[in-house]
């Protein structure tokens, strides 16, 4: 009977075998998965704790070979395309080609979502970031009863929407599930660094923040991501919705101008009219961004208030999926690798033998 009818899976589709007749139909359910899963957390955290719970028990004895080798591999299945980090000329070539040989000190402390606040207060004064109501090394250390009706809960290592929960009712709050779940997310392979090799995070001391509930997810809520090189802003991705029914995203540039590409398998969206603190949020980009060669200032907007939600150094942790392809390439040029401090540049061996390496061979011989 099985060699009569049968049903095989194909990548995201199934196929049907009927007497010998073979019909190909969508796996709906599987491409559903695909398309929703980067907004499902708890989808994410299980992916990512199976897979990255090796790579963390195991990356000390792993050698700079094998470490540009799993790079190589997450980035062909996300990106599409085989990276050449030895001669790097995308974006995210560069990013990656950056976590080898380019290490700033300074990223540990921004990139810690506690010690952000303060590196932001030094920067542009008090006031842009969320109210911080309490920090945590231990989930059994919170006192829920001294907490607010709403609020948000965080951890310190978390990127990409991955430990952040808001808590909108406390009375509702399942209060044994929210530190499990977070006494997990603390976990040290939960961190950038073992996810995607993130250097500046590799310091960075798992613990819980808890902030004053914003209204920065509810209704059609917007987000703007300004991608700035060198110290100038390039472009701008806002998300539109992103938590809500119908996430979309729209791209200008400096001048709002609409670019045509995508990021992510994500719906377009123009905006009516450009935002009303668009030009301040770019002076405040710039001026945080003025001594990193790229980095991603994020951007909520509160009535007539403007709130800092992070500084990104590895923008999509250096695996942004654009479409057309061409543009990750065309972003790259933004990103001169050869501007880069020599005091932060340190070439590996395995990155020998390469134009980027005989340029800073030559730079750090000259400021010896």
């Amino acid at each position: 009977m099985s060699k009569l009818f049968g049903v095989q899976k194909d990548g995201f589709h199934k196929v049907y075998n009927f007497l010998g007749i073979k019909l190909k139909f969508p796996n709906n359910f599987l491409i559903k998965q695909k398309i929703t899963h980067l907004f499902d957390n708890e989808w994410r955290i299980r992916h990512l704790t199976r897979n990255y719970q090796f790579f963390w028990a195991n990356i000390e004895r792993y050698t700079v070979k094998q470490r540009i080798w799993y790079l190589s591999e997450l980035f062909y299945r996300l990106c599409g395309y085989y990276p050449n980090f030895k001669k790097p000329r995308s974006l995210n070539e560069k990013l990656n080609w950056m976590k080898f040989n380019y290490i700033d000190p300074s990223l540990s402390r921004i990139v810690d979502k506690y010690e952000f606040k303060e590196y932001i207060k030094e920067q542009l004064g008090e006031g842009f970031t969320v109210p911080l109501l309490g920090v945590y090394d231990d989930v059994n250390d919170i006192d829920f009863d001294a907490l607010p009706e709403k609020f948000v809960v965080k951890t310190t290592i978390g990127n990409g929407g991955i430990g952040v929960q808001l808590v909108t009712d406390k009375k509702k709050l399942k209060i044994d599930k929210l530190k499990y779940d977070f006494n997990n997310l603390m976990q040290e392979w939960n961190s950038p660094y073992y996810q995607s090799y993130q250097p500046g995070f590799k310091n960075v001391v798992p613990r819980i923040i808890i902030e004053e509930y914003m209204p920065i997810r509810e209704g059609n809520a917007f987000e703007y991501k300004m991608f700035c090189f060198h110290g100038e802003m390039k472009f701008c991705l806002v998300e539109c919705d992103y938590f809500g029914n119908e996430p979309a995203r729209a791209i200008y540039t400096k001048d709002f101008e609409p670019l045509p590409f995508t990021i992510r398998n994500m719906p377009k969206r123009e905006l009516d009219e450009k935002p009303a603190l668009y030009e301040k949020m770019i002076e405040m980009a710039e001026q945080l961004s003025a001594k990193f060669p790229f980095v991603r200032v994020d951007f909520y907007v509160i009535g007539d208030k403007i709130y800092l939600s992070e500084l990104t150094f590895n923008s999509g942790a250096g695996f942004s999926v654009f479409t057309p392809v061409v543009w990750d390439f065309n972003l790259g040029e933004y990103l001169d690798l050869e501007k880069l401090d020599p005091a932060y540049v340190k070439v590996l061996d395995e990155f020998k033998n390469t134009p980027l390496s005989e340029f800073y061979a030559g730079k750090q011989e000259n400021s010896l």
